[in-house]
């Protein structure tokens, strides 16, 4: 078999080279993967539940009544560019219990003076069944950050009553434990392991 080098023109080599080199850069960017579309999230229609162990015999449940911000990236198609993030206040939290919850927001648990906000945002979400999935991320409590991991599930979409807009619906659990933030007061009287349960609902339109 015989080779036959062809010989270009100097100013014609270059010009190749340097398409060959737009190209190269161009791929990895035509590649990547579309960032998930962002939802509205209803704020009256999302909630911060909490459950927490008291005295091995029952749990004392509670929410977060105020919820500052939540973002939410939703793609169905690829779950995987999903992402959150959310802040709540600290001192919001309501058992039902007018001195426990003042006692929970003192330096002894919450120290919600030094630490006002609750922060979580994810790092990674990932596809598990149909409707359901991993959400993981950073959790900031009591100035501490742990990675927490939440088992999601995709409630579906429905129209909103008025037609104009769609719903979709998600719930999040997570269980993680109180001594990795600093917050041992009690133990084990008062449960080590805290379920966070989250519902909510983001609104997006027909397209």
């Amino acid at each position: 078999m015989t080779y036959v080098r062809t010989l270009l023109p100097a100013n014609l080599r270059l010009g190749l080279a340097a398409i060959g080199m737009a190209l190269l850069i161009s791929v990895p960017a035509g590649m990547a993967r579309a960032e998930a579309p962002e939802l509205d999230v209803d704020l009256s229609h999302t909630s911060v539940h909490f459950f927490i162990g008291h005295g091995g015999v029952s749990r004392v449940i509670g929410q977060f009544r105020q919820i500052n911000e939540v973002t939410l990236a939703f793609d169905r198609e690829d779950v995987s560019t999903s992402r959150v993030t959310a802040e709540i206040e600290a001192a919001s939290l309501d058992s039902n219990h007018y001195y426990r919850d003042n006692y929970t927001r003192s330096a002894t648990f919450l120290d919600v003076i030094n630490h006002p906000t609750i922060t979580f945002t994810s790092t990674e979400v990932a596809q598990t069944g149909e409707n359901t999935g991993t959400m993981t991320g950073d959790l900031t409590l009591r100035g501490e950050t742990r990675e927490v991991t939440f088992d999601v599930t995709f409630n579906g979409t429905v129209p909103h009553l008025s037609g104009r807009y769609q719903i979709d619906g998600f719930e999040a659990r997570t269980v993680f434990d109180r001594r990795d933030f600093g917050i041992d007061a009690f133990s084990p009287w008062v449960g080590n392991e805290v379920e966070i349960l989250i519902q909510i609902e983001a609104t997006h339109s027909h397209q």
